[in-house]
């Protein structure tokens, strides 16, 4: 099958791109595993306290895609074409690589397992049920995922203990050192127990700690560390446009350095920016209204990198916001994202 535009990945970049080609009349092709897109935003609190969601962080690639969809991954990628795993072959005129990273340690953020949305709905049941039935739950890891994730489990569930155990001796490594501290007592005033500079290691369901000897027995743990590129599809041909972190380099215009007709977008890519959705949404819009002056031999301009913002839930009603100029934990900023964790803004932006 042939298509203009080849897109590899359906997470916030590669649906934008989508959604913005096809506005514009140029054909694209979308393939992903899952037969679903999820607001990743919002999967720490279905996981705590599903009903506040009521699974709207979920829709069908078919459902929200004006382009073309394939549920396959990518085999192998070559120079106009990609042979998928199911056996078929896609020739492109221009292919975008947004395959996104994934959570080794932790799939209930970006499951590895649940391709069809009815198995992903189970799957995000089993965990909150598992730690509904939790005395203790141990996190460990105190990045932005961590630190979310013990404050949702806390509010929902305000008689577990949770433990959140991290290897430095801050929060939120390379956030500045004001919001760190806030995000330090939100969860503390929720109850967690946060611990620093310790290493847990499992074994037989006991974590000992590397550093201290101590160990602890909890019902259920979750291990928030690193994300790994999604890149398999690109080791046999293309290799040399990964760096040293498994990451696509790109040029100022998310093109790949060295090699024509591809671009890459989003966490797979090493654009300068922080791993972040909305920032991958954006990088998606800006290329999508790119490709589409390529097409009809228009120039384009550089895409503009944005500077370090985040907004950092700890639970449902507090939460930290970090802008480049402040750091905030005022109500009426931290509930632009409590209000339903962007999940509305995001499929107003792909319609658009």
């Amino acid at each position: 099958m042939k298509t203009q535009v080849l897109i590899i990945g359906g997470g916030f970049a590669g649906v934008a791109t989508a959604q913005k080609l096809e506005k514009q009349g140029i054909e694209t092709t979308l393939v992903d595993r899952k037969d679903y897109f999820e607001v990743t935003y919002a999967v720490l609190r279905d996981v705590a306290a599903p009903e506040k969601t009521n699974g709207q962080a979920r829709q069908y690639y078919q459902d929200i895609l004006k382009g073309n969809f394939i549920q396959s991954g990518v085999k192998t990628l070559n120079k106009t074409t990609a042979l998928l795993e199911n056996g078929d072959t896609v020739r492109f005129e221009k292919v975008v690589i947004a395959s996104g990273s994934r959570y080794p340690s932790l799939p209930l953020a970006k499951s590895l397992e649940s391709t069809q949305l009815t198995t992903r709905v189970e799957e995000l049941k089993s965990h909150n049920s598992k730690l509904r039935s939790a005395s203790h739950v141990l996190i460990i890891g105190g990045g932005v995922v961590g630190v979310e994730l013990a404050g949702e489990i806390a509010y929902a569930m305000p008689k577990t203990k949770v433990t959140l155990a991290h290897n430095s001796d801050t929060l939120l490594n390379g956030f500045k050192e004001k919001a760190q501290n806030k995000a330090l007592k939100q969860l503390t005033d929720l109850g967690v127990i946060v611990e620093f500079n310790t290493r847990y290691k499992e074994n037989d369901e006991v974590y000992t700690d590397e550093n201290s000897g101590r160990y602890i027995n909890p019902d259920v743990a979750f291990v928030a560390i690193g994300t790994m590129p999604n890149n398999d599809f690109l080791q046999q041909n293309f290799s040399h446009i990964l760096n040293e972190k498994g990451l696509v380099n790109v040029d100022s215009n998310l093109a790949v350095d060295g090699q024509p007709n591809f671009y890459a977008i989003g966490d797979i890519a090493d654009v300068g920016e922080a791993k972040l959705g909305y920032l991958a949404l954006e990088q998606g819009k800006y290329l999508g209204k790119a490709l589409g002056k390529t097409f009809k031999g228009k120039p384009t301009k550089a895409y503009k990198r944005n500077p370090f913002m985040a907004l950092v839930p700890t639970g449902q009603k507090t939460g930290v916001v970090q802008l480049p100029f402040m750091v905030s934990t005022w109500k009426g900023l931290v509930n632009m994202k409590q209000k339903d964790l962007f999940i509305s803004k995001t499929y107003k932006e792909f319609a658009k």
